[in-house]
């Protein structure tokens, strides 16, 4: 029985770590959930990866210390502790473009026209 219980957390431990090792991680991604004025973002993925030192530095951690969607916390609607996903965006995003001076700052330059 030890054996067998020492077995299943070895095979865990394997399966856990070649998950996470490949995981899927999409070149381009459209920003467009929560447009309303404006057309969606068309985001290049693996350019910021090649740009910013750590994941950590766009992504932050959710309560439980897991990787979250963006729409899991910030929705249309902030509960008054979380900003809503337009604006939690635009301070990610926008921030990091005016403070390396590289990138676009201006809404047209970002949004696809509708």
């Amino acid at each position: 029985m030890k054996k067998f219980a020492a077995f299943m957390v070895v095979a865990m431990a394997v399966v856990f770590a070649f998950g996470t090792a490949f995981a899927v991680n999409p070149d381009k991604i459209s920003i467009d959930k929560f447009k309303k004025t404006k057309g969606a973002v068309a985001f290049d993925h693996k350019k910021h990866q090649g740009i910013a030192k750590a994941c950590k530095d766009c992504h932050h951690k959710d309560e439980v210390n897991k990787e979250s969607k963006c729409s899991g916390c910030h929705g249309e609607k902030a509960d008054g502790k979380k900003l809503e996903a337009k604006e939690a965006f635009h301070k990610q995003c926008k921030g990091c473009h005016t403070t390396s001076k590289k990138g676009p700052t201006k809404c047209d330059e970002c949004h696809a026209k509708k």
